[in-house]
């Protein structure tokens, strides 16, 4: 005879995972390692909010020594709210809350919506709270409806209760923690928690990218400490928008400026040279034709020369400069001005007739190389500040205070509201009071004790929370 076969293994698997997820033990083991990980992600500087230039592979060893430091890495520790190890937590954490919600509140919720009102005399023996009373059934209701109990009759019997939203607490609450969860996933998402770096130099205005505003610097400050340190630094910003202020403020460090969803940190600063006062020289006489100021940064592509036809066209312009070992033509060593070398001609401004050109080294005592009647030196250069702002939005911020708030309000109803059960049934001329609390029973206890005298005795207590 053939046997039946068991259970398909797929059956069996998703038996055993609904089993797993189901269990309150994991998801509070769930809970502590998310609260640990985020409280370790708290601890360690994020890298989207360090304030430092430095990339993350040379600040953290830096910053926490280089055995944590590259550990912290090495596990994700420094951007613990997008890794991927956070991100399944927060996973199984929701799987666990929908499916012990969908478990328990089903259940649940049929059996207070449809309360079995009927019960035989040893039931209520059983309760928490149990009493014989020489009242009649209509009397015994009277008193629980002016308590506030919502009462249902059945008969002999009659079933009472208030506080039962109580039962709902731990859901709400479990409607919260989603909430969280979501908020929390959502940081990993493109476009919900975005930061970047934005230059800006004394005086000057930047567009940030992807945004409607401008950033516009009108000074950075820094004071140092005797040892050369910076005991403060601080940039003293506006916000722009089609052109016009909507907010100034200083700032400085973990004193941030707020707009439009973006938090503005004080995160470094630089300096460099900033802008060369060139004078042009008549090569015969020695006479300065005209005084130059020349951007290093960013330099115009010429300058007249006022009162005549002239003016003093850049060729080339070289903020590093240096040869490239492979084809040896002049190139940048790097991003920074270290190196500047100009290259102009002195043409005449109608018909763009070469009259002479020189080529400076602008930061040194070389001499310039020149043909024609005229030269340029450099008179001085001045520096540069540079501050660095790192702008910070987290959209998932209101989702993650909303969550908190239901999670606040599912607390509140689940350890202040106590959901009461009171049992009624014709006994011996008069009735029996059988009656159970989830939560305060010392209170439900005088409640019985003040609407009909006090209890004859104690059932055993239940452990059944369903």
């Amino acid at each position: 005879m053939r046997q039946p076969e068991g259970p398909s293994p797929w059956v069996v698997l998703l038996d055993r995972t609904w089993d797993f997820f189901a269990s309150t033990k994991v998801a509070s083991v769930l809970i502590v390692l998310i609260a640990a990980a985020s409280i370790l992600g708290t601890l360690i500087e994020q890298e989207s909010l360090y304030q430092d230039w430095r990339p993350p592979y040379l600040y953290y060893p830096d910053r926490y020594g280089e055995f944590w430091g590259n550990l912290f890495m090495r596990l994700g520790l420094t951007h613990t709210y997008s890794s991927v190890w956070y991100a399944a937590l927060i996973l199984m954490l929701v799987i666990s809350l929908i499916i012990c919600s969908l478990h328990r509140l089903v259940p649940l919720h049929r059996q207070l919506v449809r309360p079995q009102v009927w019960k035989l005399p040893h039931f209520l023996r059983k309760q928490q709270v149990v009493l014989e009373a020489g009242v009649s059934l209509g009397e015994a209701e009277s008193r629980l409806n002016r308590a506030g109990y919502r009462i249902w009759r059945d008969r002999e019997c009659l079933y009472a209760e208030k506080g039962r939203l109580s039962r709902y607490g731990p859901y709400i609450l479990h409607i919260g923690l989603l909430v969280v969860c979501f908020a929390a996933f959502a940081k990993a998402l493109p476009g919900w928690d975005e930061s970047q770096d934005v230059w800006i130099p004394d005086g000057q205005t930047v567009k940030v990218p992807g945004t409607d505003f401008a950033i516009t610097n009108h000074q950075f400050t820094i004071e140092l400490y005797e040892n050369g340190m910076p005991s403060r630094y601080a940039t003293d910003a506006s916000i722009l928008v089609e052109g016009q202020e909507v907010v100034r403020k200083t700032i400085e460090v973990n004193k941030p400026l707020s707009y439009g969803g973006w938090d503005i940190y004080q995160a470094s600063w630089r300096e460099e040279p900033g802008v060369a006062h060139l004078r042009l020289v008549h090569a015969e006489t020695g006479q300065v034709v005209t005084r130059i100021p020349f951007d290093l940064r960013d330099p115009a592509p010429e300058y007249p020369i006022e009162g005549t036809n002239l003016k003093v066209a850049v060729r080339t312009y070289l903020h590093d400069f240096m040869l490239d070992p492979e084809t040896n033509q002049p190139t940048n060593a790097s991003y920074e001005v270290r190196n500047p070398v100009v290259m102009a001609e002195v043409v005449t401004a109608d018909t763009e007739q070469v009259l002479g050109r020189v080529a400076l080294v602008i930061l040194g005592d070389v001499p310039a190389v020149y043909a024609g009647p005229y030269y340029l030196e450099v008179e001085r250069v001045d520096t540069r500040w540079y501050t660095a702002l790192k702008l910070h939005q987290d959209k998932t911020v209101p989702y993650m205070y909303a969550g908190l708030a239901v999670v606040f309000i599912g607390m509140l109803i689940t350890f202040f509201i106590f959901h009461w059960q009171v049992w009624v049934r014709e006994e011996n001329g008069g009735v029996l009071i059988g009656a159970r609390a989830y939560k305060n029973r010392f209170g439900l206890t005088r409640e019985i004790q003040r609407l009909f005298g006090a209890p004859q005795g104690e059932g055993t207590e239940r452990n059944d929370t369903a």
